[in-house]
């Protein structure tokens, strides 16, 4: 792609047919007027300077000025007395000639600067196209260290440098837009990027464009000289600077949010673990001090205090161990361990661990006999699976249905409990898969931590599954899990701290 700016070279055989085709016109009209209409020296005056000015609106001056001359010789050669010399008798033909030629150059000189601002706005109009492309392919790029790659390679394509480099001085690096060809060396970009100059300059051939916004320089682009205007380089260097400052400042907007976002999680964190596990050091420490201060209470009673100690401390673990899991996920400190395994075994056994919570509900079990072992890691599968279970039967009336199924959907596994619970609002949809969230109706009159849902999620993800819910409030709800049927993301997952 050619600067805007730059010239074509002149063509040696179209400048000379353009020369003979307005010798060969203005011969033409002495022709004309010599043989077939014989006019005054007025109206050949004026037929000589309407060629020059079709000649100056359409081709450059040398061409129009080559005319002039030329009309100028053949209208006191063939037209003003003595014709056929070139000579004038009359004093006031001398000055009609004189008044030609002033007036055909001055047309031809008007309509030449009016192609030189024509061609300038032109060019003006390329380059602010060309600066509109280069700023959307930086505003594509929100990460800092992206743009910084991409914008040598954007800059050279856009405006056809041959090289481009780039020197970010948050990131102490430079970047290029070919590393075979190197425009400046790292040193010398760094070196002049320290330097903090005001302007662009030229140097050895190359553009030295200082990026600066305010007091602050981001650093330093280099580019071949492409010809264009001293405006468009800083303007180019104006873009490339706004580029930087936005994309660090989205990403510090990030830092900042993703920060509030944890700040908010702790909290509800704390909040939800403060009351949960309340709850159940309260019944314990009830029970305990009962026990203490009451020796001689019946056996019954002994037994049923203890067992509210059993229950209520096995509760206070699972809670724990959920807070555990859900951060060990968050840290993604996970490890899959996949090896093909049998479906209906494992729902078998997630039902089975859930029978004490059942309480007159059924659980119905739907799985073809066909249905092929997948891959997957089975302790945090199984985990994901009775989170679900769990949350279906809780918020199940007694005596309703649970129905657990298993299907093969072309290259997935898909798992699907259904309950005929209240169901879930459409507005609370949303984020029942979100950590700690429990719906607005059932957060004082059914226990839960909040949690289990996100590590069904956090687990079926980390296998390159998923899980959604479709849900009708009155007539129940149904959580949709899946996961590969092949090729599962089997390689571990642990944290770059």
């Amino acid at each position: 792609m050619q600067p805007v700016t730059q010239k074509h070279t002149p063509n040696p055989v179209r400048m000379l047919a353009r020369y003979i085709s307005l010798t060969g016109a203005a011969l033409l009209l002495v022709l004309l007027f010599r043989t077939v209409a014989r006019v005054n020296e007025t109206t050949v005056a004026l037929s000589f300077l309407m060629l020059v000015m079709v000649t100056a609106s359409r081709w450059r001056l040398q061409y129009s000025v080559y005319l002039s001359v030329l009309c100028t010789l053949l209208y006191n050669f063939f037209f003003l007395p003595p014709v056929g010399r070139l000579t004038i008798e009359d004093p006031r033909n001398w000055i009609a000639l004189t008044a030609f030629l002033a007036c055909s150059v001055l047309v031809s000189h008007l309509s030449n600067q009016e192609h030189l601002h024509a061609e300038a706005a032109e060019d003006r109009r390329r380059e602010v196209e060309r600066l509109y492309e280069f700023s959307q392919q930086l505003l594509l790029q929100d990460d800092p260290r992206r743009l910084a790659r991409a914008t040598p390679s954007a800059a050279a394509e856009v405006f056809g440098f041959s090289a481009v480099a780039l020197y970010v001085r948050e990131d102490d690096a430079v970047y290029s837009s070919d590393p075979n060809r190197e425009i400046m060396s790292a040193a010398e970009l760094k070196l002049t990027g320290g330097k903090g100059e005001a302007a662009p300059a030229v140097r050895d051939g190359c553009r030295i464009i200082p990026l600066s916004l305010g007091m602050r320089s981001p650093g330093v682009l280099a580019v071949s000289d492409g010809g264009y205007s001293p405006e468009i380089y800083e303007a180019i260097g104006s873009l490339v600077a706004i580029a930087l400052e936005r994309a660090g400042a989205l990403e510090r907007s990030s830092r900042l949010e993703a920060s509030r976002e944890g700040e908010r999680l702790r909290s509800a964190l704390l909040d939800s673990v403060t009351h949960d596990l309340r709850t159940p050091l309260t019944a314990i420490r009830a029970a305990v001090t009962t026990l203490a201060s009451t020796p001689d209470l019946p056996e019954r009673e002994q037994a049923d205090l203890l067992a509210v100690v059993d229950e209520e401390s096995t509760r206070l673990d699972r809670l724990i161990g959920q807070a555990v899991e859900m951060a060990v996920l968050d840290a993604e400190a996970v490890k899959l361990h996949s090896q093909p395994q049998d479906v209906e075994e494992l729902m078998e056994t997630s039902v089975e661990e859930l029978r004490p919570l059942l309480r007159g509900r059924r659980v119905e079990l739907q799985a073809p006999d066909d249905l092929p072992r997948v891959p997957m890691d089975r302790e945090l599968v199984h985990r994901a699976l009775r989170h679900v279970l769990e949350n279906a039967v809780r918020y199940s009336p007694p005596e309703s249905r649970v129905v657990l199924t298993a299907a093969r959907e072309s290259d997935r596994l898909v798992l699907s409990v259904a309950d005929e619970g209240p169901g879930i609002d459409p507005a609370e949809q949303l984020f029942v898969f979100d950590k700690f969230y429990r719906g607005r109706q059932h957060r004082t009159s059914i226990g839960g931590s909040g949690m289990g849902l996100a590590i069904a999620k956090a687990i079926l993800e980390a296998h390159g599954g998923g899980i959604a819910l479709s849900s009708n409030p009155g007539h129940g709800s149904r959580f949709t899990l899946w996961l590969p049927m092949a090729g599962s993301r089997t390689e571990e997952r642990t944290n770059t701290d």
